[in-house]
C-alpha cells in the first residue's frame, strides 16, 4: 500500500514584548486565511515565520488496487498456470500509474518489449523466453497480431473478475444446496440463456422429478431467474425455462454477505459479552473450568474472525472490483 504525501505551508507569529527582559517569545500557530489587515497587523507586531510540513493518509484506491491485482493473478494461476500468472502480474506492475481507476475493462496496452522486459525483472520470470511469454499471452485470451503491426498487447480483466465472482457464486451453491445444484447452477450460469427443465436434467444427469424440486428451491431462494411458456396444439402444454440473471444475482448475493457480516460480528459482541468476567481474570489464577472456557472463546472467536475476513475478500470481489 501506498501514502499520498501532502504539503501544506503553516505560518507561526511571533510577537515580541518589551517588558518581556527574559527574551521568553510566546507563538501563535495560523491555522486560516486572515484579512489582509490582520496580516498587517501581526507583521508589524513581530516576526512572521513560514514553516513547511508534510502530511499523510492512506491511500485507498491504491490498496483496492492491489488487492485486485492479487486476485486477477490467484485466479489465473488457478485456472491456466504459474506462467500466465507471472506475465499477467507484470504487466499490472508495469501499468499500475497509468490507471485512473480501479474498475476498468482492459489493462493499458503494452507492446511485448516492454512486457517481456518486465517480466525478466521478477525472480521467477527470468527463465522465460519471448515465445514463452506469448503462448502465456495467449493464454490470457489476447490474440497474436498481423505481421508488421506494432505488437501490443491489453488483458481483459473485466472477463477475469467475471470469472472469479461465477467460482465464487457456484461455491454457495455447492455447499447450500448440494452438488446436483451446483451442476444446474454451473450448466446455466455458462450457458448465459434460458433452458428448459427436461434439458437441464438430461445434461446434470440428475432425475426429472428432484431437478424440477432444486430449481425450483434456487428461484425461490432468488438464485434463478424463471420463464414459463405455454404451447397450444392438441392439448395445452406448459414449460418452464430457466437462466441466472448475474446482473441481478450479484446484487442479491452482495446484500447476502452483508447481512452474513453483520451476523458474525453481532455473535462475536456476543460470546465476548457472555464471558467477559473470564477475560479480566489472569492467566495464574484460572482454575480447570475457568480455563477451559478461555480456550473455548478463543477458539470461537477465531473461527468468527476468519470466517469475517473470508466475507470481506468476497464482498471486495463483488462490490468494489
Amino acid at each position: 500500500m501506498e501514502a499520498l504525501r501532502f504539503l501544506v505551508d503553516t505560518y507561526t507569529v511571533t510577537v515580541y514584548h518589551e517588558q518581556d527582559s527574559e527574551g521568553n517569545l510566546p507563538s501563535v500557530a495560523v491555522g486560516e486565511k486572515r484579512k489582509q489587515v490582520d496580516l498587517e497587523l501581526d507583521t508589524e507586531a513581530g516576526t512572521k515565520k513560514r514553516k513547511k510540513e508534510v502530511l499523510w493518509r492512506a491511500n485507498f484506491e491504491e490498496f483496492v488496487r492491489c488487492l485486485r491485482n492479487k486476485v486477477c493473478v490467484a485466479n489465473v494461476r488457478t485456472r491456466l498456470d504459474d506462467g500466465a500468472a507471472i506475465i499477467l502480474s507484470a504487466i499490472l506492475e508495469a501499468t499500475r500509474s497509468a490507471e485512473t481507476k480501479v474498475k476498468i475493462e482492459n489493462s493499458v496496452p503494452l507492446s511485448i518489449n516492454t512486457i517481456f522486459e518486465e517480466v525478466m525483472k521478477s525472480e521467477h520470470g527470468r527463465s522465460m523466453t519471448l515465445e514463452r511469454v506469448r503462448a502465456a499471452l495467449v493464454q490470457l485470451g489476447c490474440h497474436l497480431p498481423a505481421i508488421g503491426i506494432d505488437e501490443t498487447y491489453s488483458i481483459d480483466l473485466k472477463s477475469i473478475i467475471e470469472l472469479a465472482q461465477n467460482e465464487e457464486a457456484e461455491s454457495i451453491v455447492l455447499k447450500r444446496y448440494g452438488r446436483e445444484a451446483y451442476r444446474m447452477f454451473r450448466l446455466l450460469s455458462k450457458a448465459g440463456h434460458l433452458i428448459e427443465t427436461d434439458k437441464i436434467s438430461d445434461t446434470t444427469f440428475v432425475e426429472k422429478k428432484d431437478t424440477a424440486k432444486i430449481l425450483f428451491k434456487l428461484w425461490k431462494d432468488d438464485y434463478l431467474h424463471m420463464e414459463k411458456i405455454v404451447a397450444y396444439g392438441s392439448k395445452q402444454s406448459q414449460f418452464l425455462l430457466w437462466k441466472v440473471n448475474k446482473h441481478t444475482l450479484w446484487g442479491h448475493v452482495l446484500d447476502e454477505m452483508y447481512h452474513a457480516t453483520l451476523n458474525l460480528r453481532m455473535r462475536n459482541a456476543y460470546e465476548q459479552e457472555q464471558e467477559k468476567e473470564i477475560l479480566q481474570i489472569p492467566r495464574e489464577k484460572r482454575g480447570d473450568e475457568i480455563e477451559k472456557r478461555h480456550k473455548r472463546l478463543r477458539k470461537v472467536r477465531i473461527v468468527l474472525e476468519s470466517s469475517l475476513m473470508k466475507l470481506d475478500d468476497a464482498i471486495l470481489l463483488f462490490h468494489d472490483f
